[in-house]
């Protein structure tokens, strides 16, 4: 910066204002470029709250995308989401597309023109499509195959008012909406009524039209503590500003501030605070200027159950709950949207609506421990499962037979999970369940204990729904284990029997996670179980002639979604599942999967599967059908051969206890392997020859194959 030294304070500050200028500006293509930001407010009734982060996060996504495909560049794009709006604020956003060349091949020039020389359909229909009259503006194309007439032209690339509207409609038509709805006289169709609409790029207004309505730079406040309307100055101010006027835009910011209310909330009263995350997205979504407080319930509603305490503060009141040593305490935290002179009346107020929630609530239970579970299985015929599949009462039933044949297989108690497993869908009746769904199993265990249940049936209802979701909960122990497998598996069998499994956009009985929950049950709780036998054994409680063989393929391919997630490729899970060694005891193929993937990283593994890989390709060439029926020892020539075939006959692995000790003993192969391929001709001219050198390598591969297709690893 020496040169300053040699000019005038007046040209320093002249030089100071043009680098603040082109800040904003940037060079492509030896055209200046204006960059600045843009904002789109579209302000609506009020947003569904279970939908807005999706819907934000959506539409941020198909924003970004069309931008690029219009290749218009652009800073961050962020979309911020209130009840009443959704807001896209795009930085260092250009005005205009760089310039585009366009290059069309038409027509061969051999064709282009009838026999007077003039254009021919062909030929006048591509230049109706590029737009031009001459045929003068047209190039003769030189290729190996001829001379084709071609267009070429450099357009200017298109502004952004110009682009906006079509990018804004396509952005807009592909949110996740599953109810769009028309209002007024519109046509228009969108989430909710569409109300006001902000355009601006930098400080100036950018028109548009959307949904009847013309954009402005006139937003709303909040309902309650602003004056209403008011006028943005700038794209860039435009959070400070709503923010003047008591709107918090900023969806992850609100939400960080109500978490932080929580936690400030459950360390006043020594608790612990069991976020829910779910709920927490929700009453993000409900609020504008969330203010947080904490209420009390009556310590005499504590004598119910406290999961039925729970969902109603949240289902009812969307109110989060604080424990301590594992129990809940009489303390409910509301999220206010409003900061009131008042807050102890705000309080109260919420008091008193909960009173009458938790009173319903301790009345449905009460109601429901008047009848048993058994008695309210007899009422299980009356609910439908599926159409096709019977009601639940008959579900019951296959479960508990199911159930009861799972934990014969594990050495546990069949008794206990029968009973468990007749008894689980008892509670779908109850008064409880109706009101609040998501107790379901939860209370079938509290109403079990009450009966006198022995505790493992108790547990076996209450967890036969687990794993919820991914990474969830699993069942505790076999006999819940086994009323959890057998409720899954049911299900799952009986749709896929009258071919009714999941496709890309329905799954309404939820099978991909029923399916990955048999898994994770087998493999995390040490199952030693075959799925296929109990897949068969369910097909035949359901008597229909189901064929098992496109579940059974159906749970395999699901294991690659499992080992996704904990990180394993797909050729090793491909690798394992190929191999002759595969069964449906999911524990066993977890073990191979395993060892399979710590082989993989090992010095010893390259050579492994190249050579796997060439012997594959060898017989992948080879008629395997005229092969001898086993290696013709007379007929080998050379040491080499007669080496590898005697380790590999020599080699039983069945002898050994794990997969890490197989693996280890197919190792020790290698080294004939490579002296095999280092001294003998395998494609020998003498046929006799070549043949059982083939049938040796295939016995090779058969060898490996016991445990893994060794050639699939990358």
């Amino acid at each position: 910066m020496a040169w300053l030294s040699v000019i005038s304070t007046h040209d320093v500050k002249w030089v100071f204002r043009w680098l603040q200028l082109l800040h904003a500006i940037s060079w492509k293509r030896n055209w200046l470029v204006v960059t600045d930001t843009l904002l789109i407010e579209i302000g609506t009734e009020e947003l569904p709250p279970k939908s807005l982060n999706k819907l934000r996060l959506s539409l941020a996504t198909n924003m970004r995308e069309q931008l690029d495909e219009a290749e218009l560049a652009h800073g961050d794009v962020h979309c911020h989401a209130t009840p009443r709006r959704l807001a896209l604020v795009i930085e260092q956003l250009v005005d205009q597309q760089p310039d585009q060349h366009v290059e069309r091949r038409g027509p061969a020039v051999k064709a282009a023109y009838d026999d007077q020389g003039n254009p021919s359909k062909a030929l006048a229909g591509f230049m109706r499509s590029c737009g031009i009259e001459e045929v003068a503006q047209l190039e003769i194309l030189q290729t190996e195959k001829g001379e084709w007439l071609v267009y070429r032209a450099d357009r200017p690339g298109a502004s952004l008012p110009d682009l906006l509207p079509l990018m804004l409609e396509n952005a807009l038509a592909t949110l996740p909406i599953e109810r769009r709805m028309r209002w007024g006289n519109e046509r228009a169709e969108f989430i909710r009524p569409v109300k006001w609409l902000v355009s601006l790029y930098g400080n100036q207004e950018l028109p548009i039209e959307l949904f009847g309505l013309k954009s402005g730079r006139k937003s709303m406040g909040h309902r309650f503590m602003s004056d209403g309307e008011f006028e943005l100055a700038g794209a860039d101010v435009y959070v400070d500003t709503c923010l003047k006027h008591y709107v918090k835009v900023d969806f992850n910011a609100r939400r960080q501030e109500i978490s932080d209310g929580l936690e400030e909330i459950a360390v006043a009263e020594d608790a612990e605070l069991a976020l829910d995350l779910e709920l927490l997205d929700e009453v993000s979504a409900l609020v504008e200027w969330p203010v947080v407080l904490a209420g009390h319930f009556d310590e005499a509603f504590l004598t119910v159950p406290a999961e039925v305490l729970i969902s109603a503060m949240k289902e009812h009141q969307r109110y989060f709950h604080l424990t301590k040593n594992g129990e809940l305490l009489p303390t409910f935290i509301t999220v206010a949207n409003i900061a009131s002179p008042e807050p102890a009346a705000v309080i109260a107020g919420n008091e008193r609506v909960i009173r009458p929630r938790l009173a319903d609530a301790a009345f449905f239970f009460d109601q429901d421990t008047k009848s048993s579970l058994e008695q309210k299985v007899g009422q299980l015929g009356s609910v439908v499962f599926q159409t096709d599949l019977g009601t639940y009462g008959e579900k019951a039933t296959r479960i508990a037979e199911l159930a009861g044949y799972i934990a014969g297989q594990l050495d546990a108690d069949s008794k206990l999970a029968n009973r468990a497993g007749l008894l689980a869908k008892a509670d779908l009746v109850s008064d409880l369940v109706g009101e609040f769904p998501d107790l379901q199993g939860v209370m079938g265990g509290y109403y079990a204990l009450n009966d006198r249940e022995p505790n493992e049936v108790a547990k076996g209802i209450a967890q036969h729904y687990r794993p919820s979701q991914s990474g969830a909960e699993l069942p505790e122990g076999k006999i819940a284990s086994a009323v959890a497998l057998a409720d899954k598996i049911d299900t799952l069998t009986g749709l896929f029997g009258i071919d009714q499994p999941p496709t890309g956009s329905r799954d309404p009985f939820a099978l991909r996670r029923q399916s990955l929950g048999v898994i994770r049950i087998c493999i995390e709780n040490q199952l030693s179980l075959d799925i296929a036998e109990c897949v068969t054994k369910s097909a035949e409680l359901y008597d229909k002639g189901f064929s098992v063989e496109p579940l059974k393929n159906y749970i395999v391919d699901r294991l690659d979604g499992y080992y996704k997630d904990l990180h394993i490729s797909k050729d090793v899970v491909d690798a394992a599942v190929a191999g002759q060694a595969m069964s449906m005891n999911l524990l066993m193929v977890n073990e191979i999967i395993q060892a399979l993937a710590q082989f993989q990283a090992s010095p010893t593994a390259e050579r492994i599967v190249a050579s796997n890989k060439r012997v594959a390709n060898l017989l992948k060439k080879a008629d395997v059908n005229i092969l001898p029926h086993s290696f013709d020892l007379s007929l080998a020539t050379e040491p080499a051969e007669i080496d590898l075939h005697n380790s590999v006959a020599g080699l039983d692995l069945a002898a050994f206890e794990s997969v890490d000790d197989q693996l280890a003993a197919l190792a020790e192969l290698q080294e004939p392997i490579d002296l095999f391929f280092d001294k003998v001709m395998v494609m020998a001219e003498d046929a006799s020859i070549r043949n059982n050198r083939l049938t040796l390598l295939r016995d090779l591969r058969s060898k490996f194959l016991e445990l893994a297709d060794f050639s699939l690893l990358q």
